[in-house]
């Protein structure tokens, strides 16, 4: 995700040369080497289990992520979409440019966008009600109907994750659930495009010298509202003495779930419980489709009265030590990255931006459900309240 700093600030920031840790490694344990993963939750177990359920609900409770292992026909269809993507990026950087500029299509955002002197670059994808995506380009052949697939398989798991998120609070699942889209997208007219969005990244491109951005730094992709975020001196002199190259600087996303295949090599960090660490999450796991990272959105926490709060991440390029310094490094397992570039295509759950949020009629059924008393606002309201927040 590529969003917005934290609303609330997120605990104590870290202080320079705060340790950066694999998951299941304990904040002070000595050493940055090892490789423990944080243990994954297995879909097909969450349909069946409510026991799992209320695992993976504390989790995301407590931590604001969790790593969930995906069914076979999805990891399939991941693994294609990277494919496809990989090849999006290696195409010549005229004929990505010529699918336009990030633009409003029915409200959203779609399009292709490239930041720092093309240094990281973006394809804002949505599925289509009837069929299709949009952008759709001409080359991969097969991007936009394996992106339209994809879509609608994360919209329905994260609807599912929600209503589970909300049975866990003692919230109505319809409270959350009312501005987002139906998993076939059939609360839409055909032609219109559902409101989550398939975000495929590329990082740690090379510049561009006939790129002209106007941006120092990285920035969020949307320009819808969002914040700038930009590295400072102090952050990335803080990553280099950890090893890691930053892309993205710490904060939240816009949206109620993000659901984050693991990237083609680590680097999704999220801030642990005591502030005082990054967590590597990505570390230890695939990324050819297994598994995804399951991470609360703004929305959530501001409709649970912070029952759940937004995860606060960054997304950064892991280096291994050697005896001449830091080196890029891989997971066991992982496919390399284009030419060392770290890939990756966080889905971004969000509402329609033209419904409106009322939680009056659930609160007289459910008067202590921790849910915010909303009165008919505008979704895009709420979200530019919490671009502002930021």
């Amino acid at each position: 995700g590529t969003d917005r700093p934290r609303l609330d600030g997120g605990g104590p920031l870290a202080p320079s040369g705060s340790a950066v840790l694999p998951l299941g490694q304990e904040v002070g344990a000595p050493g940055d080497s090892a490789q423990a993963a944080h243990a994954s939750f297995s879909w097909a177990r969450l349909l069946e289990d409510p026991g799992r359920r209320r695992e993976l609900c504390e989790a995301l409770s407590t931590d604001s992520f969790a790593v969930v292992e995906v069914p076979e026909d999805l990891a399939r269809d991941v693994a294609l979409m990277q494919e496809l993507s990989m090849q999006f990026f290696g195409r010549p950087s005229e004929e990505r440019r010529g699918l336009g500029r990030l633009r409003l299509y029915r409200d959203k955002v779609v399009g292709y966008r490239e930041l720092a002197g093309g240094g990281a670059c973006f394809l804002e994808v949505h599925a289509l009600a009837g069929g299709g995506a949009i952008p759709r380009p001409k080359a991969p052949l097969g991007l936009a109907l394996a992106a339209a697939k994809l879509h609608l398989q994360l919209q329905a798991m994260a609807r599912e994750l929600i209503t589970w998120l909300a049975e866990h609070a003692g919230v109505p699942p319809a409270a959350l659930l009312q501005s987002l889209d139906e998993a076939e997208l059939r609360n839409l007219e055909d032609g219109d495009c559902g409101s989550s969005v398939l975000r495929l990244c590329c990082y740690g491109c090379g510049p561009d010298a006939d790129q002209d951005d106007n941006h120092q730094g990285v920035a969020d992709v949307e320009g819808d509202g969002g914040a700038l975020v930009q590295r400072t001196g102090s952050d990335q002199e803080e990553a280099e003495n950890e090893g890691s190259d930053v892309f993205f600087d710490e904060h939240t996303d816009a949206s109620f779930l993000t659901l984050a295949p693991v990237g083609s090599q680590p680097g999704l960090q999220m801030r642990d419980a005591s502030g005082a660490a990054w967590l590597d999450v990505e570390s230890g796991f695939s990324g050819c489709g297994g598994h995804l990272v399951v991470f609360i959105g703004d929305f959530v926490e501001v409709l649970t009265n912070g029952r759940y709060t937004a995860a606060c991440h960054r997304v950064a390029a892991r280096r291994a030590r050697t005896s001449g310094g830091w080196r890029g490094g891989e997971a066991a397992g992982q496919r390399p990255s284009l030419e060392g570039r770290r890939l990756s295509m966080p889905f971004l759950v969000r509402g329609q931006p033209g419904s409106r949020l009322d939680t009056t009629e659930f609160l007289v059924a459910f008067p202590a459900a921790p849910l915010m008393r909303l009165e008919g606002m505008a979704y895009a309201d709420l979200r530019r309240f919490l671009d502002l927040k930021g």
